[in-house]
């Protein structure tokens, strides 16, 4: 089993299903479990992609959106 410990969640982000989050803007990430590892896959508004970067945490995917990846 993994437990994963998340911090707060930004005032513009809602958990809307168990492994998805949407922002107020319609970006989108979606979590899937692969061999006991979770991988983020993160959609851009409006992208015509189904995903349009990955991560390995939420934390991480949510950077994505906000541009800081470093």
């Amino acid at each position: 089993m993994n437990i994963a410990v998340f911090t707060p969640l930004a005032p513009n982000w809602q958990h809307v299903h168990a492994d998805w989050w949407q922002d107020d803007q319609g970006n989108d990430i979606h979590c899937i479990e692969i061999d006991d590892d979770a991988v983020y896959h993160c959609h851009f508004a409006g992208s015509p992609l189904p995903w349009n970067a990955a991560a390995t945490s939420l934390d991480e995917a949510i950077a994505v959106f906000s541009g800081n990846t470093e």
